[in-house]
Formats: structure tokens, C-alpha cells, sequence
């Protein structure tokens, strides 16, 4: 599975390319493509979300109906608001599960994968019915820098089931992050600035949680030393709490 979202990734890199060969010039035709195809470092990550009356119960908290909407943190009960920091995240879709293990239909509609859009619109991404063989992606924070912040990064979150009906149900899915090598450069395109990457425009339509490129990426630093200072950023902050 991981093998095939690569493969599905390198054809929205490629399509993400053409884009962005049409809107600047300064940028070398088929980076993206050429990054997702010599870079050895895509990670895939099987990621379990704990019944959301199994997290209230080690947190000592009393479970909400979602009629009672907390502005950004009601949609990140299962996983709070952040940008992926690598160049693309492939996600396949969720499933939920009983105790028992058996697959069982998502007990909360308004529950999953919420996005913010540039204008600050929330977005649930639904897989549509019938659809559920489908890959989705996500652009991260690399790809933003890397096309001089035409493309941008897509702040998620993940909402938690709620309700009777979704006691001792879990939700599964898997990602693939895709990202360059740990020593891969973070040039902008020629002619771009560290302004055009993220405009104080798109700071404003951030949520609260999601840490600004300005607050962790530098001109000259590469990808590991751009990762390193984005989880400091997030984790220093948590462990402060």
C-alpha cells in the first residue's frame, strides 16, 4: 500500500509541477516530480485514534455532544490542528472498528478529517459514497517553500466521534509522508522572497495551533535542520503546558 500511494503521489507531483512551471518562472521544471522520485525517506505511519470515551476516561474529561461547537478545538478532539511539514501526505481512508475489531460504519458523520481552506473556510473532506478505493493527499510545508508559496500547506485536524453510538469505536487509516532526504535543500525558486512564501494574508486564516513557516524555517537551512526546528517548536511548546 505504501509502494502505491508513491506511485499515486509522483503523478500529483507531476501535475503540481506543471502548475507551477505555468506561474513561476524562477522554478526548475519537474522539482517536485524529481524530489518524490530520488528521495528514499517516504515514511508511512499506521495511525489509531482511540475511542473518544476511552481518551475522555484517561483525561479525566466528560465527553461533548458536537452540538456544542469550541470554535478550532472542537475539530481536533482526535488530532489537533497542525500543517504536515514535508513536501506530501498521502492518506488512505479511515475505517472505525468495534472492541472486537470488526470494521463497523463511522458512528458520527460530522466526525474525520476537517481542512482549512486559504480563506479561512472549514471544510470537511469526505470521500464520496462508492468511492471509498480512493487515495487523498495534502501538500506540506516543503512543497509550499519549494514553489515559492504558490502551493500551500493544508492545515488539518481530526474530529472526534461523538454520541452514544460511538462508544468503544476507533478510527484507522494510514499515511505516507513523502518529504525530501534529510540533507535536501530548501532553496526558494529564483526570484522569490521569504515574504511571497507565506503572506501575512495566509498567517491570518491560520488556526491558533499551527506554528508559522517564519517561526521555524530560515533561508539556507535544509530539510533536517527544517525538521528538527519544527518539532522543537511544537513538542518544546506541549512539554511547557
Amino acid at each position: 500500500m505504501g509502494r502505491k500511494v508513491v506511485e499515486v503521489g509522483r503523478l500529483v507531483a507531476k501535475q503540481c509541477d506543471d502548475y507551477i512551471e505555468s506561474q513561476v518562472p524562477g522554478y526548475e521544471k519537474g522539482r517536485f516530480l524529481k524530489l518524490l522520485t530520488e528521495s528514499t525517506t517516504a515514511k508511512g505511519r499506521l495511525l489509531h485514534y482511540y475511542p473518544a470515551d476511552e481518551v475522555t476516561k484517561k483525561m479525566g474529561a466528560i465527553a461533548k455532544s458536537h452540538d456544542e461547537e469550541d470554535g478550532d478545538s472542537d475539530f481536533s478532539d482526535w488530532c489537533g490542528w497542525h500543517n504536515d511539514h514535508g513536501s506530501l501526505t498521502g492518506l488512505v481512508p479511515a475505517m472505525y472498528m468495534d472492541r472486537e475489531g470488526n470494521v463497523v460504519p463511522n458512528p458520527d458523520p460530522s466526525s474525520g478529517l476537517y481542512i482549512r481552506g486559504r480563506a479561512g473556510e472549514l471544510i470537511k473532506a469526505n470521500v464520496p459514497a462508492g468511492l471509498e478505493d480512493v487515495l487523498l493527499f495534502q501538500i506540506g510545508e516543503t512543497a509550499q517553500i519549494h514553489s515559492g508559496g504558490l502551493l500551500q500547506a493544508t492545515p488539518h485536524a481530526v474530529r472526534g466521534a461523538a454520541g452514544s453510538a460511538s462508544i468503544g469505536v476507533s478510527r484507522e487509516t494510514f499515511a505516507v509522508f513523502m518529504e525530501p532526504e534529510y540533507d535536501g535543500d530548501m532553496a526558494l525558486p529564483v526570484g522569490k522572497t521569504v515574504a511571497d512564501v507565506q503572506s501575512g494574508e495566509a498567517v491570518k486564516f491560520l488556526p491558533n495551533s499551527v506554528k508559522t513557516l517564519a517561526s521555524r524555517w530560515r533561508e539556507g537551512q535544509d530539510f533536517g535542520g527544517f525538521s528538527e526546528a519544527t518539532f522543537s517548536t511544537y513538542y518544546d511548546d506541549e512539554a511547557a503546558k
